[in-house]
């Protein structure tokens, strides 16, 4: 049932343990599974019906509203990541951030672009269509269960001189990248780093004056828990004039208001020379919610609540039939936990039947997939490990 409610709670929230009482979906269920979607928070549905009711009903100027909180939305994601707001571009979501950069990037036929042979699929159809379309060589980085070797990295873009290295913050399988020593290698090889980062903005600490990726791009619904169809992307200044935009909008252009019939194609001189016209409307507000809790608890404080709940999950587990196969070393662990029974075949099964006891996790190739979020306690992990060792395999 539906309850709608004052901003009390949101305002009431201090700490990343307050959280759970803006999720509901803590009541219906066990939910971990945060690295494939999250639900919304009360304050971001509150938000989103508040608009449609408005808008329902009145005579909104949707042109002045979406000029307003796409300024205010991109203040606040320069913030989140380190970030200076002239570099940031709201995007459909990752594979249109990843598109912006493979499309518009000055490449040659031949030029090469690496990427790890376990990389998610939005970062490699990208390059694939490129390679089809501009005769750009697609050269992988070999990987073990997702877990890249610096020493791979930079053989590869050592030995295949490559132009651009596409990557992923947090793989899918959970092995945090290094994007500290990736951007020295990628300098040492002047080679430009392209960064995915959907499985980390919300969850992990991402600032980016630490490791200065040329292009960064991130989705709105796995760990920023908010509508899907809106993202942001990330462009350096030092890139931009390597990037040519190749989906021209009005709103990309020093645009007359005044006088429509005056087509000047000059671009604008920020990120906005690269978006869509009509952004998403219910998604900037949703996603303005979402960076609002960010920004009030600190992504620090989540990651800490987040790998607290899984040191938990590989305690619970010792002495079990289950293997955790992710890296948890510190520079390579995330928020993300892949782990397995000690016989691979039965993790489909296993997955069936936590279903059944309303826990949910994912199978990600082969591998049970674990990744609690900021509104999971203590209690959802027992539940899970609880079941998990009383299971007859």
């Amino acid at each position: 049932m539906i309850q709608y409610y004052s901003t009390d709670i949101f305002d009431n929230v201090v700490t990343v343990n307050d959280a759970r009482k803006l999720f509901p979906v803590t009541k219906s269920c066990i939910y971990l599974d945060s690295a494939h979607y999250s639900q919304y928070s009360l304050e971001v549905s509150r938000r989103l019906v508040d608009f449609i009711n408005e808008f329902t009903y009145s005579n909104k100027n949707l042109s002045i509203f979406n000029i307003t909180i796409a300024k205010t939305l991109k203040e606040k994601i320069s913030r989140l990541i380190n970030a200076d707001v002239n570099d940031i571009i709201l995007t459909s979501g990752t594979t249109h951030g990843i598109n912006i950069f493979a499309s518009g990037i000055r490449l040659k036929p031949g030029d090469k672009v690496a990427y790890p042979d376990s990389e998610f699929p939005a970062v490699v159809y990208p390059w694939m269509n490129q390679q089809k379309l501009r005769g750009i060589k697609n050269v992988l980085i070999p990987s073990d269960n997702g877990k890249i070797k610096l020493e791979d990295i930079e053989h590869v873009l050592k030995s295949e001189s490559v132009k651009v290295l596409s990557v992923s913050s947090v793989e899918f399988l959970g092995f945090k990248n290094n994007l500290r020593e990736i951007r020295k290698i990628c300098d040492w090889y002047d080679c430009l780093l392209l960064v995915d980062a959907i499985q980390s903005i919300g969850a992990v600490p991402v600032d980016l004056q630490e490791f200065n990726p040329d292009f960064l791009a991130a989705g709105s619904q796995k760990w920023m828990m908010s509508p899907a169809g809106i993202g942001f992307a990330y462009i350096s200044k030092k890139v931009r004039s390597e990037i040519d935009p190749t989906y021209v909008a009005t709103s990309s252009v020093k645009y007359d208001f005044e006088h429509f019939l005056h087509y000047k194609l000059d671009f604008n001189d920020d990120g906005s020379a690269y978006e869509n016209s009509t952004l998403n409307s219910l998604g900037m507000i949703g996603l303005e919610a979402s960076v609002d809790l960010f920004l009030k608890l600190g992504v620090h404080n989540i990651y800490r609540h987040i790998t607290g709940l899984l040191d938990l999950f590989i305690e619970e587990m010792r002495n079990s039939d289950y293997i955790i196969e992710s890296d948890i070393t510190p520079l390579s662990r995330s928020n993300i936990l892949i782990f397995s029974h000690k016989n691979r075949e039965n993790n489909s099964l296993i997955l069936k039947k936590l279903s059944q006891e309303n826990i949910f996790i994912a199978l990600r190739e082969g591998f049970l997939r674990l990744s609690p979020h900021l509104f999971n306690n203590d209690l959802d992990i027992i539940k899970l490990t609880s079941v998990l060792k009383t299971m007859r395999m």
